[in-house]
C-alpha cells in the first residue's frame, strides 16, 4: 500500500514501515517549524519597531533576532543602550520597567499582539510541508 508522498510499506514489517514514516514525517515538521520560527521572529521585529518611540530612531532600528543559534526557539531583543550612573542600561528595561517618569512599556503589550500573527506564519510554513 502506498501513501502519499512517503513510501510503500510492506505488511510484513508494518510497525517498523510506520515507524520509518512518521520519523521521516516528524524531521519534516521539525525543519517547517525552524522555518516557520524564523517568520515569527521576523514578524515580531517588525512589530517592534513599528511600536517603538521614534525620537531619533536608534532604539527602533537596534531590535535584532538570534536567528536560528538555537534549536526550536528565537529571542528577540533590543542593543540599544544608555549611560546612567556610569554604568551602560538596556534602553528596552528603562521603557518597559522605569519607576522615574520613563515609564512607557509596549514591549511585552506588542509580543502580546503580535502572537497570533506569529502562530499563523509557523503554522504556514508546516502546512507547507506536510
Amino acid at each position: 500500500m502506498a501513501t502519499s508522498k512517503w513510501s510503500a510499506i510492506d505488511a510484513s514489517n508494518l510497525q517498523e514501515g510506520i515507524e520509518d514514516i512518521l520519523r521521516d514525517y516528524g524531521d519534516v515538521v521539525y525543519q517547517a517549524t525552524e522555518e516557520g520560527l524564523a517568520s515569527a521572529e521576523k514578524i515580531l521585529i517588525k512589530n517592534l519597531k513599528a511600536a517603538s518611540p521614534k525620537k531619533s530612531g536608534e532604539f527602533a532600528k537596534s531590535w535584532k533576532g538570534t536567528g536560528k543559534k538555537y534549536k526550536m526557539v528565537r529571542f528577540v531583543g533590543n542593543t540599544k543602550t544608555v549611560i546612567s550612573k556610569g554604568k551602560s542600561i538596556p534602553l528596552s528595561n528603562i521603557f518597559e520597567y522605569s519607576t522615574t517618569g520613563h515609564y512607557a512599556p509596549f514591549i511585552n503589550k506588542t509580543y502580546e499582539n503580535s502572537i497570533n500573527e506569529m502562530a499563523a506564519a509557523v503554522v504556514a510554513e508546516i502546512k507547507k510541508e506536510a
